[in-house]
């Protein structure tokens, strides 16, 4: 019988085949990615392949210490591998969705790109890597291709 560590390897490894076989599966994948940006490739594929829905995770101690929030009572974690100690092991996040508010609670900064934020980040993009386009679209996508060429 394989061990729960086990049982997310293979989880991980068929979520990360599925993905670029449709190009829905790829543009879901990528929705949950955009949301969870501070995390490694490794760990957002872990959190798509459970919680496609999560909008903004961390582990038990930092929703009720940093946070000031509780975990709710049967919520269950999203497991990330760890294997940083040379085997791997699991470690559990919880969505925002799994946390109660108290008194003084803080409230997860939660990035959402709008109209009032098109000519600051446009502007932001020119000035750090000196493309200017009309679309921030095609920016970023001028932008990527010099990356790529450097």
């Amino acid at each position: 019988m394989p061990s729960k560590t086990e049982e997310y390897l293979a989880l991980a490894q068929r979520t990360a085949n599925g993905l670029t076989r449709y190009w829905e599966s790829w543009t879901a994948y990528l929705t949950t990615a955009s949301r969870l940006y501070k995390y490694r490739f490794e760990d957002q594929l872990m959190i798509y392949s459970q919680r496609p829905d999560a909008t903004a995770c961390a582990d038990y101690d930092i929703w009720n210490n940093r946070m000031n929030r509780y975990v709710r009572r049967g919520s269950k974690g999203i497991a990330l591998l760890d294997e940083s100690s040379g085997y791997p092991r699991l470690h559990y996040v919880f969505d925002v969705s799994d946390t109660g508010v108290r008194h003084n609670s803080r409230d997860p900064d939660l990035w959402q790109y709008n109209d009032d934020l098109k000519q600051p980040v446009s502007d932001a993009l020119t000035a750090t890597y000196g493309i200017s386009r009309e679309r921030v679209s095609q920016q970023l996508a001028d932008i990527a291709g010099k990356l790529v060429a450097d």
